[in-house]
């Protein structure tokens, strides 16, 4: 019992150092979020083109928000997360863009819903899409549409450079957005189209 007794006061003091430590904020959870058009309604047959998920660097696809901080190192946002992997939420973004810009095609992502072959497949690959050192937001990709799940017909680069306004998550996610936006742009631009 007097064991006991001389543990209280190292008790108490241990729960009074933990709650007068410093308390760490939980991080921010951020999201890749398509703000564009809204995809276009149609009744008519449109060729149905799936888009496949999206293919990220491991480095990058994680809940941590990353950046370069030189030529090899890569450190992460202590304040702010992803609130899904970015393969994820690119694959989402991407299809709700081409949704919207392509009217000609019922875009859909990953597969379609009654399990028939899709009319055309796109497939992008990102090599990277993070902040440099020198501050610059680069996304480098490829892309590749195939008809008719044949051997890729077209293929193309998915790059943009933008310079975030501020080194903070939030303006880092903008230029993210923007560079999608951008990319995606020259994208729908070369994409061909079919007949349903």
């Amino acid at each position: 019992m007097s064991c006991a007794l001389c543990l209280l006061p190292l008790l108490a003091g241990l729960l009074l150092s933990a709650c007068l430590a410093p308390q760490v904020a939980a991080p921010r959870r951020l999201l890749l979020s398509y703000e564009g058009a809204a995809p276009v309604e149609s009744t008519a047959a449109r060729p149905r083109l799936v888009v496949r998920a999206v293919s990220v660097p491991d480095y990058l696809d994680r809940r941590h928000l990353i950046y370069r901080a030189d030529g090899a190192e890569l450190r992460q946002h202590e304040q702010a997360e992803w609130a899904e992997r970015p393969g994820k939420a690119i694959t989402r973004w991407l299809t709700q863009a081409l949704a919207a810009q392509r009217a000609d095609y019922a875009v859909l992502a990953y597969t379609t819903p009654d399990g028939r072959a899709p009319d055309a497949t796109l497939s992008l690959n990102l090599d990277a899409f993070e902040t440099g050192s020198d501050g610059l937001l680069r996304l480098r990709g490829s892309w590749a549409f195939a008809p008719h799940s044949e051997k890729a017909s077209l293929t193309g680069r998915f790059d943009a450079d933008i310079r975030p306004a501020a080194a903070t998550p939030d303006a880092v996610v903008a230029a993210m957005q923007q560079a999608l936006q951008a990319a995606t742009l020259n994208l729908v631009e070369r994409l061909p189209r079919l007949s349903p």
